[in-house]
């Protein structure tokens, strides 16, 4: 009776590609991420903005105006 064939071992060279090829694949995924981050936060940065845009129109004020206020009672906040 034959014995069953075993594994044929890959030498270093293969291993060593095949290694580079997971880290290429995976540092790839990790740039796809960091743009994918980088958009949600422009998006976020960009809808609140835009908020603060609608309350200014609505309560009739100015940026300084808000900036007044804010640095106003930051002080105050921090006391507390």
């Amino acid at each position: 009776m034959a014995r069953p064939r075993t594994k044929a071992r890959k030498s270093y060279e293969e291993l060593l590609e095949e290694n580079a090829e997971k880290i290429r694949k995976h540092t790839e995924a990790l740039q796809g991420l960091e743009r994918e981050r980088k958009e949600l936060l422009a998006a976020k940065r960009d809808e609140e903005m835009a908020e603060l845009y609608r309350y200014m129109q609505e309560t009739g004020l100015s940026a300084q105006e808000i900036l007044d206020s804010i640095q106003k009672t930051k002080p105050e906040q921090m006391a507390s």
